[in-house]
């Protein structure tokens, strides 16, 4: 058991110092000798724990997922009212700004889901996961009458989903639209979309 414990703490402590190298450098020039050099060991026990570095990336991106899809879920499963859970989940689901570690590496992995098919299942994923969130949210409200849905809450929440990933490169990158600007813009759009008010300053407080 102790075996097995330490080789996940060292296959975490890997895809942690990869993270990191990510984050700071992008996704395409990374090696396996810079991220032993990160994670301060050899190049040969990283090969040990991955052989395949691809397969390390995938575990890095399956991480991220998993952290940024399970931070959305906790955020909002203990509110009750669904304007509050529904704004609180938008203003998840942006980047903080352009340091935002998780969708700066979210990011990084867009490129390869056109061309790697098991980035694509995970994209694919990513995606279902937060418009399960939002349908949760949509449908939960709509059965206590406090939101009147302008379509299907799976055709709302898609959009939503669609619209904090467009804006979320923009805020990351620094370009064109600041967080405020696009947390507005989705509020007005989630606004519309339910024909329930989510701009008043009370709605998602507390």
């Amino acid at each position: 058991m102790a075996r097995k414990k330490d080789q996940r703490e060292r296959r975490g402590d890997l895809i942690a110092a990869t993270r990191r190298r990510i984050v700071d450098q992008g996704l395409a020039p990374v090696r396996i000798r810079h991220i032993a050099a990160e994670a301060g060991l050899s190049p040969g026990l990283v090969s040990y724990y991955f052989p395949d570095l691809d397969d390390l990336f995938r575990a890095v991106y399956r991480d991220a997922i998993d952290r940024f899809s399970t931070e959305r879920r906790e955020m909002v499963e203990h509110m009750s009212d669904p304007r509050q859970r529904l704004t609180a989940l938008i203003r998840s689901g942006l980047p903080t700004g352009p340091e935002d570690e998780t969708c700066i590496l979210l990011y990084e992995f867009h490129p390869q889901v056109v061309r790697n098919p098991a980035v694509t299942a995970q994209r694919a994923l990513l995606f279902e996961r937060q418009v399960g969130l939002y349908v949760s949210v949509l449908e939960a409200g709509a059965t206590m009458g406090v939101f009147r849905l302008q379509g299907s809450a799976r055709s709302v929440a898609s959009n939503l989903v669609a619209l904090e990933d467009a804006y979320g490169h923009h805020v990351v990158a620094d370009i064109s639209v600041t967080r405020e600007q696009a947390e507005s813009y989705l509020i007005d759009f989630a606004s519309t979309a339910t024909d329930c008010d989510l701009r008043d300053p009370g709605a998602g407080a507390g």
